[in-house]
């Protein structure tokens, strides 16, 4: 628990800002403006600590932790804010060696770091936590460097980016949306009939905990499949289209264009969602098979437990495809819509299900998933069939200039660091 709860607290925290992020340093990266990357990497962070820092203090303080277990989770918490922002960075300029280097390294460096502890006889709670800070915190230190590897640091505005949030204020709630529908589920459960105290405000639903964590692993399929084959086959058809219109390409040019593209995407589609069927597939006849001699603890309701949420996790896996899709549009519109539908539905359905047996309480989230899944699909095909409407006719005629809460709090820090900076001249 004392994993587990930083862990969906600090993707919480970030997911606000990771799309809004890889939106800023995109732009910046079109209009070679390097040196506004490195500040908005630690105005966001730091934006991101003190809220979530906020929050999360005041839940370990009434939470019946010990003093040092809550410092152990309090700086585990921070650590995380800082890596999965880092990773948001590395994974706009497509430094996926570097991120798998820094997994790899943590991963080595939690088990040498926790054997040497428990070895030692420290107690295994603090052992563990100190392994996993450890781990995570030569992680957060690798991906930091390779920040610095490549971008500048530069005088601009640490807090130059929270523009973007005013502008591009539906991607900031689609990735929190995301986020909810992801998660909700567990959290419900927690509150459930499968609720097993732990210590004070710290619960957990193992009964249904393990096997959501092990049916999420094979979900990986898809989204090393999309990286790979989607990108890489669709893009330069995406890229090609779109520059058409840029470089006033000829009528037929285009419409070919069109065809070759939306035939790619159908094509890149339909596998991805083959190799998920088939994951999942062999998941549940296989996996569940090796389960049941791994020492943990798998009984005929995990069993069950398990076979729902593989089916939920491969469903929304391909819809999340789909939701990257028309993020590649930029029909953010569309894309707020289907999240906010997924995290309302599979926290209306995952509350209902706790009236019914509990072997139905997976299926909260796959009806979730499912509703999430036709959504995208439905949106998906209406927006490709009228692209060119989209393109050319709804882009506004007058450049508009979105100034909001977050610009103003942007203004508000920028003056207050310069103030401060002529006060140490003095």
């Amino acid at each position: 628990c004392m994993i587990t709860y930083p862990l969906l607290a600090s993707l919480t925290v970030t997911s606000f800002l990771s799309m809004v992020v890889t939106r800023f340093i995109a732009d910046q990266l079109y209009e070679e403006n390097y040196e506004a990357v490195l500040p908005s990497f630690w105005g966001s962070s730091g934006l991101m600590l003190i809220v979530g820092g906020i929050l999360y203090g005041v839940f370990l303080i009434f939470s019946g932790a010990g003093l040092l277990d809550g410092f152990l989770c309090f700086g585990f918490f921070g650590e995380l804010i800082i890596t999965w922002n880092a990773m948001s960075y590395l994974t706009a300029i497509k430094d996926y060696r570097g991120i798998l280097l820094a997994f790899i390294a943590a991963i080595l460096v939690t088990f040498l770091t926790g054997w040497i502890l428990l070895m030692t006889g420290i107690p295994h709670v603090e052992a563990l936590l100190i392994a996993v800070s450890v781990g995570y915190g030569v992680m957060m230190v690798w991906d930091v460097t390779l920040l610095y590897q490549y971008f500048p640091s530069g005088n601009v505005s640490a807090f130059f980016f929270l523009r973007w949030v005013d502008q591009f204020l539906p991607l900031a709630f689609t990735g929190l949306f995301i986020n909810i529908g992801l998660f909700a589920h567990l959290v419900i459960m927690w509150m459930g009939p499968l609720q097993v105290k732990v210590q004070g405000l710290f619960v957990g639903a193992p009964y249904h905990d393990v096997p959501a964590l092990i049916a999420f692993l094979t979900i990986l399929v898809t989204t090393v499949n999309f990286v790979v084959s989607v990108e890489v086959n669709f893009y330069p058809k995406y890229r090609n289209y779109y520059s058409l219109f840029n470089d006033k390409g000829e009528i037929k040019d285009i419409l070919q264009a069109g065809n070759e593209m939306r035939k790619v995407l159908n094509m890149e589609l339909k596998y991805t969602a083959l190799k998920q069927l088939l994951t999942t597939a062999l998941a549940i006849s296989i996996g569940q098979l090796l389960l049941t001699y791994l020492p943990l603890g798998f009984n005929d309701l995990m069993e069950g437990y398990f076979r729902t949420l593989c089916v939920g996790y491969g469903i929304y896996a391909v819809a999340n495809t789909m939701l990257l899709i028309l993020l590649y549009f930029t029909d953010y519109k569309g894309a707020l819509f289907a999240t906010g539908m997924f995290a309302a539905c599979t926290t209306t359905f995952t509350c209902v299900s706790l009236f019914f047996p509990q072997v139905y309480y997976g299926f909260g989230f796959l009806l979730g998933s499912a509703v999430f899944f036709l959504i995208c699909t439905l949106r998906l095909g209406y927006f490709i069939k009228k692209l060119p409407y989209y393109i050319l006719s709804v882009q506004p005629i007058v450049a508009e200039d979105k100034t909001g809460f977050f610009t103003r709090l942007g203004c508000f820090l920028e003056e207050k660091i310069e103030r401060g900076d002529k006060l140490e001249k003095i």
